[in-house]
């Protein structure tokens, strides 16, 4: 099995541990992993409506062989449901089935599933455990790790939300199979964009699968993600420095998938659209030194269907305004010096459009 630990001190100085555990088939064993941690007896499964015909049922069954009181909450799926309706409807499951602060929620499929069962349990009772078990690409590499949770509202995307680490977090890669091409290309948007901004080996190991057909290690791939993403957690829990790097593309990216309407651009694929943009922004700027940057971001993204453009007659001005990032009229903008060496500016939202 594959371990990732995770050890931060947490802005009051409190230590929180957990393990990220990969390892195919792991699915099956949920019920003696959250044996291990569970303070009470009871635990509500999160899952939206297609997860839940997948995969509640074998979370499930794994829990209750271990007596653990059982319930399910399924949501509909979709980030146009990643909203507070939703959240009260998590609430109102949480309340039927009696769960107190001694018992756990589980989040069971992908980012918007684990986004809202997390804000439900940091809010529940003022704050209860929980445990992820993504089921999507990028879930596995990016929302699952790191504690950040939160939803949307009409304004913009996870404008509300709470930093509230899991106990757990179970990756099986087997349920990577399940998903549809378009939904694991846009997960290796935020792997590429890791390999972008730490490690130059990851992003030729992918440069080779692409351009010669070599099959990729997805254990190694998500381990290696996750291990990445640990580490800027652990020494920034709160985003004050090093954290603000993983918002590479994510100023655009967001603010596109805002503009677009909800469910037109998947996460990863407006997030592709901001790190193009960002390089050639670098570029421009003189802050982005190697030019060969942008050609390698281009094929790579591309080779997974990727898009790397703005759409056309979308405009980001309003977008980005709410930006989390922003202060007054400027923002923080991530660039890239070279591969490996990201940083922020502080730039006005005037000189991003100009």
């Amino acid at each position: 099995m594959n371990k990732v630990e995770v050890r931060i001190n947490n802005i009051s100085n409190i230590q929180i541990n957990y393990d990220i555990l990969v390892q195919k088939g792991l699915i099956k064993e949920t019920g003696k992993l959250v044996k291990n941690i569970l303070r009470g007896k009871r635990a509500l499964i999160v899952t939206d409506d297609i997860v839940d015909k997948l995969y509640t049922d074998i979370v499930k069954e794994s829990l209750e062989k271990e007596n653990i009181i059982t319930s399910v909450c399924v949501i509909t799926h979709g980030e146009s449901n990643k909203n507070i309706e939703s959240i009260i409807d998590i609430f109102s499951s949480l309340a039927k089935n009696e769960l107190s602060r001694k018992d756990m929620i589980i989040a069971l499929g992908g980012g918007v599933v684990g986004d809202m069962a997390g804000y439900a349990a940091a809010s529940w009772m003022r704050g209860i455990d929980f445990v992820q078990i993504p089921t999507t690409l990028l879930a596995c590499v990016d929302s699952s790790v790191g504690g950040k949770t939160g939803i949307n509202i009409r304004e913009g995307k996870n404008l509300v939300g709470a930093f509230h680490s899991p106990k757990l977090v179970i990756i099986d890669s087997n349920t990577l199979l399940s998903l549809p091409k378009r939904e694991y290309n846009e997960g290796m948007a935020e792997v590429i964009k890791h390999a972008f901004l730490f490690d130059e080996k990851l992003l030729k190991l992918i440069e080779e699968h692409c351009y010669n057909n070599t099959e990729l290690d997805i254990d190694y791939i998500l381990k290696r993600n996750c291990e990445l993403k640990a580490h800027i957690v652990e020494i920034d829990y709160k985003e004050q420095k090093e954290r603000m790097f993983l918002n590479f593309g994510h100023t655009i990216g967001h603010s596109v998938e805002n503009a677009a309407g909800y469910g037109v651009l998947l996460h990863g694929e407006a997030v592709a659209i901001g790190m193009i943009f960002a390089i050639e922004y670098g570029i421009k700027k003189g802050i982005t030194k190697d030019k060969n940057i942008l050609e390698r971001a281009k094929n790579i993204l591309s080779a997974f269907s990727l898009p790397t453009a703005i759409p056309n007659n979308i405009d980001l001005k309003e977008a980005i305004k709410l930006d989390k990032k922003r202060s007054d009229d400027k923002i923080n903008f991530v660039f890239l010096e070279s591969i490996g060496k990201p940083c922020v500016e502080k730039v006005s939202i005037e000189d991003i459009f100009n």
